[in-house]
């Protein structure tokens, strides 16, 4: 469906949109009207950026991988304070960088080499023949819920085979020296003992409660965590392809003459591939001779030798038409398998063509590929209708007509939300994301931007939605953002402001237990004094595999130190404190050969590698300029103000 919904504005309304770039460059500067994605965008290299929809998806992509690991989620507050939007938006950088050098270089994939790509991946195979089954492709796309398509999914993989090929060119064949390898392996492989004293609540008094000016002084001094976002309620007519696929007929006749077009363009199916090998030779008499010789079954080289020809040209699995010489394609797909003819190229040479082996070309099943090609030609139809709508809905908003009179004239449902955030969220916390068919609002960054920008009581314009529908809306009423009165929140701050007090404690007493040992007294000594209030334990500590429970300062205190020394601080669980004291250190005695050091080689490699594309992403950003957008990055995360 090439047309949008943006080319069918009427040639009345070119004045209007003039005007509106006018005041656009008196807002935003000449500079950013003409950098792509720059209103909707979270990064961009030149003119290459990644939009908040794909920022968006990553993000929750990145939040379920956690999810899974840590056995516990995080909210997107908590990300963005891990630095969890750091970690896509330099990986976006790279991604852009390499597209930009890769279009400098002119740098391509052929789409038959992604389609193989894509049809290779296990989880897109039948379990009964083992091929490559689209009905799995489609379900595991669709399953990501996300707004994710078919299309989408094979642009992207034709994105990253065209990265890999850059990619390779620049740290293909890098290997760390054995040596260095050995001695690096001796490094994180030392091991160290250290004895473990960590220290919990009982440790020290418990606060008293806090009286109600206390926990009013804790919430104004913690405003962020205890501010409810900005609420708006709001009622629209929203037109989503899904919406109307139930009511629209698709004939079988449709989807036959599609699935025709589609095999008679290429799309479907594979095309015929043969190799050909080519002998030139000086005359009609050498060619033929060496033609027949080929047809006997004689190897091409010997051929060539035993009639003082040149070596022979060999092309495999090649597809009719690749040949550069038209006339010498002609023949050798003229031929049948195992066959060789003498023949004239179009330059007037004599050669001898041989066609050793042909793999035919696949059909498509049509039933297989039936229900797909059905949705998309109803899809299509849908988006027709949208249009069609749109031209009767455009001139009733210029007419100053309201949302319910346009809704009850044209028949069309409305939709309210009773107060929803910025993210798409409800006051319950209920993140209004729809289904595989059916997309929620906050699947649509667009819609949700509009609406937070919009003033209260006008109905908006119609516009084009995510998933190419037609939307236009009213605020009703809204919710300033504003802190949560201390009844609200009460168990809360009186939690957070206990552990407060209890770990500002436990610090101070930690400090001073280890100024003790400085005095002569030993962890034995205060765990023994300390009873149930601390636990001590011998713990072993490498480079190659730091405890995650311990905090991260004192680990790299214990693996830089010396025996004897003393490290401190806050535990990694609240209400905690650990006093650390190095006791050993025990040498790497273990060689290193074989497999191990294959291993440790892959990953020297890989690290090296890593500082090569940094330098490499570097360098291509001193020539395109660099950008984000920061505000993007906390408006689709919903934790705008930070």
């Amino acid at each position: 469906m090439a047309q949008s919904i943006g080319a069918k504005i009427r040639s009345g309304f070119v004045g209007i949109l003039v005007g509106l770039l006018v005041l656009a460059f008196a807002v935003w500067g000449v500079n950013d009207i003409f950098v792509p994605g720059v209103r909707n965008a979270v990064v961009s290299v030149g003119d290459e950026s990644v939009s908040t929809r794909d920022f968006q998806r990553d993000l929750q992509s990145r939040l379920r991988e956690i999810a899974v690991q840590r056995g516990e989620g995080l909210t997107n507050e908590q990300a963005y304070q891990q630095g969890i939007h750091r970690e896509l938006i330099g990986q976006y950088q790279l991604r852009l960088a390499i597209e930009k050098d890769a279009d400098d270089l002119g740098i391509g994939v052929n789409r038959q080499d992604a389609k193989q790509y894509i049809e290779s991946f296990p989880a897109f195979k039948s379990s009964v023949t083992g091929e490559f089954d689209r009905d799995k492709l489609v379900q595991a796309i669709g399953g990501l819920n996300n707004g994710y398509s078919i299309k989408a999914f094979e642009e992207d993989t034709l994105r990253d085979l065209r990265r890999e090929q850059t990619t390779e060119a620049i740290v293909g064949g890098i290997q760390a020296p054995s040596g260095f390898a050995t001695r690096y392996f001796d490094y994180v492989s030392e091991q160290r003992k250290a004895t473990i004293l960590t220290l919990n609540k009982g440790a020290v008094p418990a606060p008293d409660a806090p009286d109600d000016e206390t926990l009013q002084a804790y919430i104004d001094g913690n405003a962020v965590r205890y501010t409810a976002p900005e609420y708006r309620k709001v009622t629209m007519i929203r037109l989503e392809p899904q919406y109307f696929l139930p009511d629209l007929e698709v004939t079988e006749d449709e989807v036959r003459a599609e699935f025709d077009r589609r095999v008679a363009r290429g799309d479907l199916g594979t095309q015929a591939t043969r190799d050909v090998i080519i002998l030139a030779a000086s005359d009609e008499t050498t060619a033929q001779q060496a033609a027949d010789r080929l047809m006997a079954g004689e190897a091409p080289e010997l051929v060539a030798g035993a009639l003082g020809l040149v070596a022979p040209d060999s092309y495999d699995d090649i597809e009719k038409d690749t040949l550069i010489d038209s006339a010498t394609d002609e023949i050798a797909f003229n031929l049948e398998e195992g066959q060789a003819a003498a023949g004239l190229n179009s330059l007037g040479g004599w050669e001898a063509i041989y066609v050793p082996e042909v793999t035919p070309g696949t059909s498509p099943v049509f039933a297989s590929l039936e229900r797909e090609i059905r949705q998309e030609i109803g899809l299509d139809k849908a988006k027709e209708k949208i249009f069609d709508l749109q031209d009767l809905i455009d001139p009733m908003t210029f007419e100053n007509r309201t949302l319910e009179e346009i809704a009850e004239e044209l028949d069309l449902p409305m939709e309210s939300y009773d107060f929803i955030d910025r993210s798409g969220s409800t006051q319950d916390g209920l993140r209004l994301a729809g289904s595989t068919n059916i997309p929620g609002i906050a699947a649509d960054d667009t819609l949700l931007r509009e609406i937070f920008t919009a003033d209260i009581g006008l109905d908006s314009q119609i516009f084009e939605t995510v998933h190419e529908g037609a939307v236009l809306f009213r605020v009703v009423d809204i919710i300033d953002s504003q802190v949560r009165p201390l009844e609200d929140v009460r168990d809360s701050v009186i939690a957070a402001w206990t552990s407060e007090q209890i770990q500002d404690a436990l610090n101070e007493h930690g400090i001073a237990l280890a100024g003790e040992i400085g005095e002569g007294r030993t962890l034995e000594d205060l765990s023994e004094e300390l009873g149930t209030a601390a636990t001590l334990e011998e713990r072993g500590i490498s480079r190659a595999n730091p405890p995650r429970d311990i905090d991260g300062q004192i680990v790299v205190d214990l693996l830089t130190g010396a025996p004897g020394e003393i490290s401190r601080g806050a535990g990694v669980q609240p209400e905690t404190y650990t006093i650390a004291r190095l006791d050993t250190i025990t040498p790497n005695s273990d060689g290193l050969a074989g497999e191990i050091l294959d291993v440790v080689q892959r990953n020297i490699s890989s690290e090296i590698s890593l500082d090569i594309q940094n330098a490499y992403r570097l360098a291509i950003l001193k020539e395109h300029e660099l950008r984000e957008y920061p505000d993007q990055v906390t408006t689709v995360m919903g934790i705008e103000g930070q």
